[in-house]
């Protein structure tokens, strides 16, 4: 026979299911907008029914059911779309850090503009031309200019240089802080794991640390490529390779780390200072360079005077002076400074001129060390303006040479550099754009690379930031609360409680007529 108190058992049975799946749904509402939050929900199964009692196998119908059990509360989570976020968020974050610096980057060159080396290049071309035109030695206000204009060439070339290699420094700063944060998230998931694996070992799930977790790798996913391995029995995170997180023991990250990297924040950086700062750095350092002592052919015209100890292989000479050009010859010199040392200053005797550029420590020029040469700068007659002299007969008889002041060829040949194809790159090793061109030409070219890697950059990261969306869209549609669906739910599960405590009313009231009105029956 069956127990008369059986069914308040399945009633109160179903009170307990009922009331926990509502429990979820609030929980589930509550965390709504909580990040990294995944729906919960509550599995609830039949209860294990049992036979009826007696010495041998009943009679009656089917087993005595026992009514509805909660058996486990889960998070709805995807795995494999988990996987698929994070590796994209990994590529995106790399991609984010090199548009910055290559924006960085454009807004130190800042071509075109005032402050740019385009307009003090062309200034200072000017400013030769200028003097081409009024070489004497009575009016040094062209003299001027072009001592000013040079000074301004290499400040251009000193601030541009002294700007990235800042930045340079910045992103190097930048990658210790990424790293000192993925050790702290490497920490805390560390921590939770260990929770995790205390309450889950008692046979509970621990679906809020798990959600906290999982947003805390999401987080470090954006530091680097994350690898993350879970079975019944371990739970792994790789972080670049290295084992940072093996079930309950965790490993911190150094420097080194940044080596091993292939996305992600950090090796952003990396990629920025090592490839896109460097590679700048250089293109600034072969300009700088090349103005001062790349190979240029100029061609002299004829009736210029050599300086003594200067000769030009198969040049013709005239036949009454063995230092003067008899005809217009083509000569290959280093750079701007090559050619003013052909020229003459205003000194006397005459004086051929020295270095114009030089560097401040005397190491080869750079865009970080190039300057005016202090001859130039302390005298502004130590500008060699001419290509010709002349033979002065002193009061004594004897002779002198000296500069013939009028002439302008040398500042006419300088100013004309503007024009001439300079060699950029003569061992094919400095990782100079192009070999032959001109110095505008080169610059513009630079900057025309530095305007499509940014471009290239940009794209890519907005590409990445559509895949993330689309990553985190698959992801939230199955893990993320919709407040119309546990609406609906709280419903439902209210619903199921009213009747489960209806059935235990109906039995409460079966139990007071059997209790109370069995055998008054004719009282």
């Amino acid at each position: 026979m069956r127990s008369t108190f059986h069914l308040l058992e399945v009633g109160k049975r179903g009170l307990i299911a009922q009331q926990a799946a509502i429990n979820t749904s609030g929980h589930n509402v509550t965390n709504a907008n909580t990040p990294g939050y995944s729906r919960q929900t509550t599995r609830l199964v039949a209860s294990n029914p049992i036979a009826f009692p007696g010495m041998q196998r009943s009679e009656a119908a089917g087993q005595l059911g026992m009514g509805v059990e909660a058996e486990s509360i889960t998070r709805v989570r995807d795995y494999l779309l988990d996987i698929e976020y994070r590796n994209q968020n990994t590529n995106l974050a790399t991609w984010v850090v090199q548009q910055e610096t290559l924006r960085n980057i454009e807004g130190i060159f800042n071509e075109p503009s005032e402050s740019s080396i385009s307009q003090s290049i062309a200034e200072f071309w000017t400013a030769w031309q200028t003097l081409s035109k009024n070489p004497s030695d009575t009016d040094l206000s062209a003299r001027m200019a072009v001592q000013q204009k040079a000074i301004a060439l290499t400040e251009t070339f000193n601030h541009i240089y002294s700007q990235l290699d800042t930045l340079r420094n910045n992103l190097t700063a930048r990658i210790d802080t990424k790293i000192t944060e993925a050790n702290n998230y490497i920490d805390q998931i560390s921590e939770l794991t260990q929770s995790i694996k205390r309450i889950e070992g008692l046979g509970d799930n621990a679906n809020d640390l798990r959600d906290k977790r999982d947003l805390l790798v999401d987080q470090l996913s954006a530091l680097g490529n994350v690898v993350v391995t879970e079975t019944d029995d371990i739970y792994q995170v790789t972080f670049g390779g290295q084992l940072v997180i093996d079930d309950m023991a965790s490993a911190p990250v150094t420097a080194a780390i940044a080596a091993t990297l292939t996305g992600g924040e950090i090796a952003g950086y990396v990629i920025a200072r090592d490839v896109h700062v460097e590679t700048y750095i250089n293109q600034l350092n072969i300009m700088a360079n090349t103005l001062a002592t790349g190979k240029v052919e100029v061609t002299l015209p004829a009736g210029t005077i050599l300086p003594p100890g200067v000769t030009i292989p198969n040049a013709v000479m005239d036949a009454n002076n063995p230092r003067m050009l008899a005809q217009n010859t083509p000569y290959t010199v280093d750079g701007l400074n090559g050619l003013h040392k052909l020229g003459y200053t205003l000194s006397e005797p005459a004086t051929a001129g020295g270095d114009f550029f030089v560097s401040t420590d005397g190491t080869p020029i750079t865009a970080g060390n190039i300057r005016l040469s202090s001859t130039v700068q302390g005298d502004l007659k130590n500008i060699a303006a001419s290509l010709r002299t002349e033979m002065r007969t002193n009061p004594d008889g004897s002779t002198t040479e000296v500069v013939l002041k009028g002439n302008g060829g040398m500042a006419l040949l300088i100013a004309g550099l503007s024009e001439r194809t300079f060699s950029f790159n003569p061992n094919n090793n400095n990782g100079a754009l192009t070999n032959i061109s001109n110095f505008e030409g080169y610059l513009q070219s630079v900057v025309s690379k530095l305007g499509s890697d940014s471009v290239n950059a940009r794209n890519m990261m907005e590409n990445g930031n559509l895949l993330v969306e689309h990553a985190d869209t698959l992801r939230m549609s199955i893990s993320s609360v919709s407040l119309d669906e546990e609406m609906a739910d709280l419903i439902r599960f209210q619903h199921a409680y009213t009747a489960s405590a209806r059935v235990v009313t109906t039995i409460d009231e079966m139990l007071d007529k059997l209790i109370n009105g069995t055998g008054v029956v004719g009282r």
